[in-house]
């Protein structure tokens, strides 16, 4: 990801309405003191970047559009998580939710060259069902 030849995209179901519309989260990422699978904002982090645009707001919860710049650990997380807006559904980063049994956060694109053809690739991934419940009639 750092010489940007894999993209990743992501769609996202956070809590709240945010104030800004799109923004890029510059925010370095550590492990948490004392976890070895938590990771938290900490200044002597590894660089992190990640884009958001929204898409949607409904019922105090927003539809985003995610772009990874870099691909730390648990990166999408966090970062909605330092912002204040965790990803509905995620125990970890934020708190279960009876709206869905995960988080709503899915990969929806991938880009990248192939590494022997050198041929452009896209893969791209439908919503699944449980997000799709959660977003429609709203």
């Amino acid at each position: 990801m750092n010489n940007h030849t894999l993209k990743k995209n992501y769609i996202a179901v956070v809590h709240r309405i945010l104030d800004k519309k799109y923004d890029v989260i510059n925010a370095p990422i550590a492990r948490k003191e004392n976890s070895i699978i938590e990771r938290c904002v900490k200044n002597d982090g590894d660089t992190a970047i990640t884009e958001y645009y929204v898409i949607k707001e409904f019922d105090n919860m927003s539809l985003l559009h995610i772009s990874l710049q870099t691909g730390r650990t648990h990166q999408i997380r966090v970062h909605m998580q330092y912002i204040g807006h965790p990803i509905v559904g995620d125990g970890l980063y934020g708190t279960s939710s009876k709206l869905i049994d995960r988080q709503a956060l899915h990969a929806c694109k991938v880009s990248f060259s192939h590494p022997i053809t050198k041929e452009h690739m896209n893969i791209e991934a439908n919503l699944p069902n449980d997000i799709i419940k959660l977003i429609q009639n709203r």
